[in-house]
């Protein structure tokens, strides 16, 4: 429900390119334990090597350009206190929103609500060596710990001589809050000295155990066990511990399988690994990984990976300490000396809701100095590192509760939640066109995402950034406003266009989503954008120029570019072919808070007058964030699909990427576009699978540099069964960036885009605006949704679907079951839910509330030709 009124307008550090750190002379000092203090052994507890799975071309290419951007700030919150050496906080995973926190000396406590419970949740410190850089280190519960009730735990014994213990506990049948003190040792690995026992445990995407193992200890690796790819010691390690009654099995990936060094080994040449982690967005694996005498370091971890230890200690060399042979080598991507700390505890890239500005940014720490930094890609391979704060206090740890939000561990005795800096990022939203024409008008749909209310400002500018109108609208707790004509509401002239801003004026979240619809009824979506999500480079995926106007089943592409920014954005535009290969560039130039269109971008580029046959993407590079999208116009009706540009923002562009719905039914095919983002060959695999999440289809392809793979019937490509539907992932075997999209054409040409999505960047939480019925099939000018929910981990989701009225009042519930890595579509929604057999004439919103990590996207259905346009569910 919504009241309106409207008005009628006429510091930084920079982070320096990997090819110019010199390999400067390194002096020894050895760390041995006599000369070691409590406090030193503990700081060399606490160090560890950032996991990332990332490409070998950062390596040897430039960086890009990076901006200037207003420095991070956070803040920290005292959750709990009066612990005893805590080294690390977690979940479970069961959606019961409990942290689990253990203590170096052998316990594991749940804080529930804030409120500790008294109980341990696990004490073994009997059984635990513990003292300096030994004890009970870390715990990670497994994927499907609700059903399960399996975790598993790292920590020192001696047994008799000191080993490292990888066992497996289960949680109490009975007393959710309780472990059974049952222990089933998974494997145990023998430590000639007392330090870098490495210590952490975390399951990855692809549902194996990763263990960070130390070099042994001592100082300098006396044992050489860093490079010694048949020892466990100084590695990344990766078991299966599903697929094995004894203990582990090793997964059949793994890259020394069946060649020299140890099978468990997934990357190598680490010092003290003491904590990693994976971007929940993506699945790229942080690494930090301690020094020696002069150099923290934090990695991106890829496949078989050599970190260089002890060759190297950082980017720099350590043995030989002058003239070392870095061949094959993986340098850091970030590194800091000693006079800005001595210890790195690596961190979680931050991926919560709260704190908007923070998204994307890599919080680690030093131990020694209690420096917290924030480590952002500004573009590929090119990183920003921002000192947000001293707490004055020794940092053992960060974690990460069920929402993505992060804590700092106080070794002296405290969990303190991160707080970041106030934003309007999920407060203001863009819309990256509308249109009030003879032909086309735009439906504008707001929803208030907060518990009260929202008074909000929709701003309507011309091409050249000049406000055109300005509407002010009041919304309930829970409620919506809905337009189906926003800039004839905004009371503009026919034949205006442009981009509209939609902004809370009282600091309150919003969503909101824009859909094009033309005279003949077909429709396409424009998602509302924030200013976080601009970048300075685009890739528009599929680009065309088929035929002449008026020939039926071909198409053209015109481009909008979007810029966000308070200066001119000076734009060039690249059309690049399948091998890589640019074809023409065009440069442009749009105002700022504008938009410019340019109508056939491929002829317009190759300065052709007639049909070029051509099918491309466009490569998008500014000085200024922009954004981007595209209408591929169908030349036999003039029909538009919308399709929005991809920039570096890791939720968008990644190594594995879901297409949430592929078809190869008689009505509907799917073309597949695949680009490769990096400048060195990339392999994919491409996996279809059914509603079940049973696949039904692979393919591989060697993309080259640049290059980028189409399919016009994916389904059909691959051989999958007659009338196949269902979730598609796009992997880079290599662990190469790659963008990818998807288009639904039916026999009458019309189509609808689905963005790819990152296959690890689901929420537990999603709205879908635009939910409608409002006729019987058949019925021209009606409209009906149904609702796709994609399960992307290995555990059974359930869903709990709420259907929201203009108002926020709740007018259905249903509940909806997704298989493990499956597809659920419910038809009719709206229906479905409220059980009636007529139609409702009911505009609402959903909210999913599930379990398990989650997508969710919409097809809003002509009744009159059963042509759909996706909608996707917003996080």
């Amino acid at each position: 429900m919504a009241s309106i009124s409207f008005e009628i307008v006429q510091n930084l550090e920079m982070v320096p390119d990997r090819r110019r750190l010199s390999l400067a002379t390194c002096w020894k000092r050895t760390r041995t334990l006599h000369a070691l203090m409590f406090t030193s052994a503990v700081r060399r507890l606490l160090f560890a090597n950032m996991i990332f799975l990332f490409l070998v071309s950062v390596l040897v290419n430039p960086a890009p350009k990076t901006l200037a951007q207003d420095p991070l700030t956070i803040a920290l919150d005292t959750v709990i206190s009066g612990l005893s050496n805590p080294v690390y906080v977690t979940h479970a995973g069961d959606a019961s929103g409990r942290l689990f926190i253990v203590e170096q000396a052998g316990r594991i406590l749940i804080s529930q609500n804030g409120n500790l419970i008294g109980t341990p949740f696990l004490d073994i410190h009997t059984s635990v060596t513990s003292g300096g850089e030994m004890g009970l280190l870390s715990v990670a519960f497994h994927p499907d710990y609700k059903n399960n009730r399996r975790f598993f735990v790292n920590y020192t014994a001696s047994r008799p001589n000191l080993k490292t213990i990888i066992a497996e506990y289960r949680a109490s049948a009975s007393n959710p809050n309780l472990a059974d003190t049952t222990e089933k040792v998974i494997l145990e690995i023998d430590q000639p000295f007392e330090n870098h026992n490495g210590g952490q445990l975390q399951f990855g995407p692809d549902g194996y155990l990763y263990i960070g193992m130390g070099d042994g200890g001592s100082g300098g690796d006396p044992l050489g066990n860093g490079q010694n790819k048949s020892s466990l010691l100084g590695k990344l390690l990766r078991i299966d511990i599903d697929s094995s009654s004894s203990g582990y099995r090793v997964p059949p990936d793994n890259p020394f399988v069946n060649v020299a060094g140890a099978d468990e080994v997934w990357a190598y040449g680490l010092r003290n690994p003491w904590r990693f982690s994976f971007d929940r967005a993506n699945g790229r694996l942080f690494l930090a990984d301690v020094g020696q005498n002069s150099f923290e370091e934090l990695d991106l971890v890829e496949r078989g990976g050599n970190y260089g230890w002890k060759i190297m200690e950082g980017a720099h060399c350590f043995s030989p300490s002058t003239g070392c042979i870095t061949t094959g080598l993986l340098l850091p991507i970030n590194e800091y000396d000693h006079s800005l700390g001595e210890a790195v505890t690596g961190g979680y890239v931050y991926r919560g809701r709260q704190f908007p500005d923070l998204s994307g940014t890599y919080l680690f720490a030093d131990f020694g100095s209690s420096r917290i930094w924030g480590l952002t890609e500004t573009n590929r391979g090119a990183w920003i590192r921002s000192e947000l704060l001293r707490p004055g206090f020794n940092i053992s740890s960060f974690g990460e509760d069920e929402e993505g939000e992060i804590y700092v561990v106080n070794y002296g005795g405290g969990i303190h939640r991160v707080t970041g800096p106030p934003s309007n990022d999920n407060q203001r939203t863009l819309i990256l066109s509308s249109a009030k024409s003879d032909r086309f008008t735009s439906l504008l749909f707001v929803v208030n995402r907060d518990s009260s209310t929202n008074e909000v400002a929709i701003t309507s500018r011309r091409g050249d950034g000049s406000i055109s109108g300005i509407l002010n609208i009041s919304l309930t707790p829970g409620g919506f406003f809905r337009n189906v004509d926003i800039l004839g509401g905004l009371n503009l002239p026919m034949g205006s266009f442009g981009p509209l801003t939609v902004e809370s004026s009282n600091n309150k979240m919003l969503s909101t989503v824009s859909e094009v619809r033309s005279i003949a009824g077909t429709a396409g979506f424009f998602a509302g954008q924030t200013q976080k999500t601009a970048s300075t480079e685009r890739v528009i995926a599929e680009v065309v120029d088929t035929g002449e106007r008026g020939t039926s089943g071909s198409f053209r592409t015109n481009l909008g570019v979007n810029n966000v920014s308070s200066s001119q954005a000076n734009v060039q535009v690249s059309l690049i072919d399948s091998n890589g290969l640019v074809l023409g560039t065009r440069s442009i130039q749009v105002p700022s808070q504008g938009m410019l269109q340019v109508n056939d971008i491929v002829r317009d580029i190759l300065r052709s007058s007639s049909a070029t046959g051509l099918h491309g993407y466009l490569k998008l590079t500014s000085d200024q964030p922009i954004l981007a999208w595209a209408s591929k116009i169908d030349n036999g009706t003039d029909d538009p699909s919308v399709e929005e540009a991809v920039g570096q923002e890791i939720l968008e562009t990644g190594i594995k990427l879901l297409i949430p719905s592929a078809s190869g039914t008689n009505r509907f095919k799917t073309l597949l576009v695949v680009i490769n983002r990096e400048d060195v060959p990339n392999q994919i695999i491409l996996t279809a699978r059914n509603l079940n999440g049973d696949v039904i289809g692979t393919l591989g392809r060697d993309l080259p540099a640049r290059g980028f793979f189409r399919s016009t019937d994916f389904l059909g490509e691959i051989g999958a069964p007659p009338g196949s539907f269902g979730p598609l992932t796009v992997e880079s075997a290599s662990g190469r960036l790659l963008t990818c999209i998807s288009e639904i054409r039916s026999a009458d040409g019309t189509a609808g885009f689905f963005p790819a999505v990152s296959a690890a960047g689901a929420t537990l939480q999603r709205v879908v605006a635009e939910v409608v019925d409002s006729g019987d099939r058949g019925t021209p000018d009606t409209f009906r949704t149904n609702l796709g929910i994609n399960n992307l981990g290995p555990v059974t989701a359930h869903v709990s679907l709420q259907l929201i009225g203009g108002s926020g009042n709740l007018l259905g519930t249903q509940t909806a079951t997704v298989p493990p890595n499956g597809l659920t579509q419910i038809n009719d929604i709206v229906q479905s839910i409220l059980g009636a057999h007529a139609p409702t004439g009911i505009n609402a919103y959903l909210k999913l509330i599930s379990d398990q990590p989650i997508h969710a996207w919409a097809s809003k259905i002509n009744n009159a030709t059963d042509d759909p346009s996706i909608i996707m569910g917003i996080p």
